[in-house]
């Protein structure tokens, strides 16, 4: 992605979340937020430079096997960076049931210290792992972007468990990247023939439902997730149908159960996205078709869910109805 431009969108998204925090704006937020996805133009397809993935197969398997035979007591520095070089492979059994597996599995049992969940994350939220090919059409570097937030929710979830190695400066920096990625992210694929999971909704989903419960955010950062979240679905033009409103309604039903401004505002903007589909012409459209879709998909995930506040699930009972 070109660097002017990015630095642009984050700039556009610090200036929103200053305003959010200062209490300048809410009515005006879903406008605002939507503005800005309709500005991101995309490009023209380029090259995704794959990494080849022999030089890892071997530290994947040896550790693979070390784990299952629970001989496995150091994950090393320089092993961890192998691994997250190859965390846009192509390959499912290195990207999948290797780099993501063996990092997690190493959380599980402890082996990482504080410095290494730091190295990960710093690792991670650089501009050239989540933006990579970010405005292009479909690519194969979706798995890179979308691996490479999966793990970060792991990483918030760690901290969450005691290992309290996320700063102040770490968690302003990830608020500030998921922020931009949402809006740029339109690739929303979840299995894809000979590659496997890309799953980006999934996964970015899992995150905001960490960040969600993280006890040092603002409600106003929190609130510009949730409200970016709602602006970048309503405006999806392909398919959700891999899972995703199944687990967008668990952050939702989370995020709402938390306080009053989260339920206030996800009825106010979703009353809204209702009229702005009314007001539109009879569809007639594959995009028109495949958003209404995707709304009514979202409520009727949402509808399932018994922990919603009263008010949400009775605006979701009326919706239901309507559609039926």
């Amino acid at each position: 992605m070109d660097k002017q431009k990015l630095t642009t969108l984050k700039a556009d998204v610090l200036t929103l979340r200053q305003h959010l925090r200062a209490g300048d704006l809410y009515q005006s937020l879903p406008q605002r937020i939507g503005y800005l996805i309709d500005q991101q133009a995309r490009v023209p397809a380029s090259t995704v430079i794959d990494v080849p993935d022999g030089e890892v197969q071997a530290l994947v398997k040896g550790l693979r096997d070390g784990f299952q035979a629970g001989s496995v007591t150091t994950v090393t520095d320089e092993q961890i960076k192998q691994l997250l070089a190859h965390i846009g492979s192509l390959d499912p059994d290195i990207r999948d049931h290797g780099v993501y597996y063996l990092l997690n599995e190493a959380l599980q049992q402890q082996l990482l210290s504080e410095d290494q969940l730091g190295l990960i994350f710093d690792t991670l939220i650089q501009d050239d792992q989540l933006f990579d090919h970010i405005d292009e059409p479909e690519n194969d570097a979706v798995f890179k972007r979308s691996f490479s937030i999966l793990i970060l929710s792991v990483l918030v979830y760690a901290d969450h468990a005691g290992f309290h190695f996320m700063t102040t400066a770490r968690l302003e920096q990830l608020v500030q990247q998921v922020c931009a990625y949402l809006v740029m992210e339109k690739d929303t694929r979840g299995y894809v023939a000979d590659h496997g999971w890309a799953h980006a909704y999934t996964h970015v989903s899992n995150l905001l439902d960490e960040l969600g419960e993280e006890p040092r955010l603002a409600r106003a950062d929190k609130l510009m997730m949730l409200a970016t979240l709602i602006e970048c679905y309503e405006r999806l033009s392909t398919p959700l149908i891999f899972g995703e409103p199944e687990r967008l309604s668990s952050y939702l039903a989370m995020i709402t159960s938390k306080d009053e401004l989260y339920t206030d505002y996800l009825l106010m903007a979703f009353k809204n996205w209702h009229q702005d589909l009314v007001m539109q012409p009879a569809p007639d459209s594959s995009l028109m078709w495949t958003r209404i879709f995707n709304r009514n998909r979202l409520l009727e995930a949402m509808a399932l869910h018994d922990d919603f506040p009263t008010v949400v699930s009775d605006y979701l009972d009326e919706e239901l109805e309507f559609l039926g």
